[in-house]
């Protein structure tokens, strides 16, 4: 008689393929979309259920000013976010953007690079927070988060996770924003 797996593998195999499979719906959803903004809000909601957390948001670099906006988030009014630049100095996604690394940060009040001005002008609260760059061969196009974990706290897993949405998601923006540049030249030569 063989062995039996205990409850607690079972389930954390069962955790393992569903994320796998949404995984491969992450990948055929990104490379299928050339709309901006559809595409925003897929990365932020996937992201935030695969990492059972309270909001997501994609902060871009912003190449003239030099600083991030909120291009996506939820849990927050996009339009108020978008009023809110996050400097890359003084602020945790900014060190996630100049270093090139991802952050786990499980406490955030005890971190002095946390931006506080974001929570101050929407209400909304950040605990805990995970971040990873999003990379287009070597630039960095900005930042996904997550924060407030659910239940726990961040791990490894969902820096995994993380990682790879923003690996696929980066590349999905390139493409998205060079389709509507070239959207925009063909309206200008007709």
């Amino acid at each position: 008689m063989a062995p039996s797996t205990p409850p607690a593998e079972l389930d954390e195999l069962r955790e393992i393929v569903i994320r796998l499979s949404r995984m491969v719906e992450v990948s055929v959803t990104l490379n299928s979309t050339l709309d901006l903004d559809r595409l925003l809000q897929f990365i932020i909601g996937t992201a935030a259920d695969l990492v059972a957390c309270e909001a997501a948001s994609v902060m871009l670099v912003d190449e003239n000013t030099h600083e991030l906006f909120f291009a996506a988030a939820t849990g927050s009014d996009p339009r108020e976010l978008a009023g809110i630049p996050v400097p890359l100095e003084g602020s945790i996604a900014g060190t996630i953007v100049r270093e090139d690394r991802p952050l786990i940060i499980n406490d955030v009040t005890a971190d002095p690079r946390h931006f506080r001005q974001v929570g101050e002008k929407t209400g909304f609260q950040t605990r805990s927070l995970i971040g990873v760059p999003m990379r287009i061969r070597e630039r960095v196009l900005g930042v996904l988060e997550a924060v407030n974990k659910r239940q726990g706290v961040f791990n490894e897993a969902d820096l995994q996770t993380l990682s790879i949405i923003a690996s696929l998601a980066a590349v999905a923006i390139e493409n998205a924003r060079l389709y509507e540049s070239a959207t925009r030249w063909l309206a200008q030569l007709e």
